[in-house]
């Protein structure tokens, strides 16, 4: 384990009671957060193992640090010793530092974040002339991609700004990505209150174009901040195990090419975001988001199969439930009534002789029947289909056979294919029709990049017809700075 802060004094806090002591250790294991300390006489009861606590202190350094959500994971009654794992963040606040005049009444930003997990090819370059007394040197060397900058636009309730500016970069203290908020001349700024109100929305989003699980290392607010990202007037560390994504999916391709990436991530941030977040609330993609990506580092085709088509049928349903109001009826009333029922009546009164020529009741049956046609079934199929249309994916025969057989085999007969080949094309097919749902709903209409097809290009583009969007009115704070 590595030392990472020294706590000089402090308290240990839980709804009931407190603790406090002038010394204790905070350690880091792959990313896992610890504290070590000793616990006041007669602080410690049973049944402190599963309580949760939380800390607040100052180090050595002189910081503010508070701790959040400590468990305990082991204490020795001999000498009071006790150690907390931390399953929740760590926040470190500067006190030597004045805060700024002109920022002691003003909202905090958020300035960075660090993302673990993320990986992506950089679309855009930093352009460094070397010159010497003779002219300029290196002047054939390529260009180094080394960052990727795109604006997103996101509306919500309580929040009039809805521009803002993202540079996504490698960081400077490890191998994980960051994302620079500090650059918004001409955009808006964004402060952490609003960005805690989409952060799962934002990691959920950043998962899927990533095509594995993304997780927040470090969150850098309050008044002030370093310009390489390395250190801000309050910082968020986040307790978890690291993540390596060494598989991910590559259907969105940012990691393939830097015109990939430049494409994609101005679509996905500018136009998508704003929708995914809409539909989020209703819809719970990122659960789907998270299902895709558990599929995907699974090795088992049974289990990964299971895992997805688990999430078709939570998003069908969570689709249904997000309907006001369903009609019980498949062709709108009057046109059945008025037009289609009476000529099958019409065709039944003059065939009658010839089908109850080998059973008499078959008429009337028939005849009974023709009232119940119209009407709607309330069936899984039936849900499958209507979340299937609304996410413009089309109704062909590969379609259908998902629906109708391969969902009820794998669900009911835990068979999802007569083969390994046809095993492997069946995950790919659930696969890409989830991960398509997503897109079209959000209306990503840049590029993919698919192991199957499920539909022909024709197919697909009658289904995802061209939608009249309406522009947004882009609202910023911060005047566009000229050097």
């Amino acid at each position: 384990m590595n030392h990472v802060y020294t706590i000089t004094k402090g308290r240990l806090i839980e709804k009931e009671k407190e603790c406090n002591f002038s010394f204790a250790l905070v350690f880091e294991e792959n990313g896992v957060y610890f504290l070590e300390t000793f616990l006041e006489n007669d602080f410690y009861e049973d049944g402190d193992f599963s309580k949760w606590f939380n800390l607040e202190g100052v180090t050595e350094k002189n910081y503010l640090i508070e701790i959040k959500d400590l468990t305990f994971t082991l204490f020795k009654h001999k000498n009071k010793k006790a150690r907390f794992v931390c399953r929740n963040f760590i926040k470190l606040t500067e006190q030597e530092k004045e805060l700024p005049e002109n920022g002691q009444d003003k909202e905090q930003s958020i300035f960075f974040l660090e993302l673990e997990g993320f990986k992506t090819a950089f679309s855009d370059y930093t352009d460094i002339k070397k010159h010497r007394r003779y002219g300029e040197v290196d002047k054939f060397n390529g260009p180094n991609f080394d960052h990727t900058s795109c604006s997103m636009c996101l509306e919500m309730d309580g929040y009039e700004q809805n521009y803002f500016h993202l540079i996504f970069s490698k960081s400077i203290n490890s191998e994980n990505i960051q994302i620079n908020f500090t650059e918004n001349g001409g955009y808006g700024r964004l402060t952490y209150s609003h960005y805690l109100d989409f952060r799962n929305q934002l990691v959920g989003f950043l998962s899927f174009i990533n095509g594995g699980q993304v997780h927040i290392r470090k969150e850098l607010t309050g008044d002030f901040y370093r310009t390489d990202g390395s250190d801000a007037h309050i910082v968020y560390l986040y307790s978890y195990s690291k993540i390596e994504n060494s598989n991910l999916s590559r259907y969105l391709p940012i990691n393939e090419h830097h015109s990939y990436s430049s494409q994609i991530f101005q679509e996905a941030f500018f136009k998508c975001f704003n929708l995914y977040c809409q539909y989020d609330k209703s819809l719970e993609l990122t659960s789907t988001v998270t299902s895709l990506n558990q599929a995907f580092t699974t090795s088992g085709i049974q289990q990964a199969y299971s895992i997805l088509i688990n999430a078709l049928e939570k998003l069908c349903s969570n689709y249904q439930n997000s309907i006001e109001e369903i009609s019980e009826n498949l062709i709108e009333n009057h046109i059945w009534n008025e037009e289609i029922k009476p000529s099958l009546i019409e065709i039944l009164d003059s065939n009658k002789a010839k089908i109850n020529s080998t059973n008499k009741n078959a008429y009337s049956i028939f005849k009974s029947k023709i009232g119940d046609i119209n009407r709607r079934k309330n069936s899984t199929v039936e849900k499958m289909f209507d979340l299937l249309e609304f996410g413009c994916i089309p109704r062909n025969e590969n379609v259908e056979n998902l629906v109708n057989q391969e969902r009820h085999n794998a669900v009911h007969n835990g068979i999802i294919g007569d083969n390994p080949r046809d095993m492997y094309i069946n995950l790919q097919k659930l696969d890409h029709i989830l991960r398509d749902l997503i897109l079209n709903i959000i209306d990503y209409r840049k590029l993919r990049n698919p192991i199957y097809e499920y539909a022909t290009k024709e197919e697909k583009t009658s289904a995802y017809p061209k939608k009249e969007l309406k522009t947004p009115t882009l609202y910023c704070s911060e005047p566009l700075r000229r050097n």
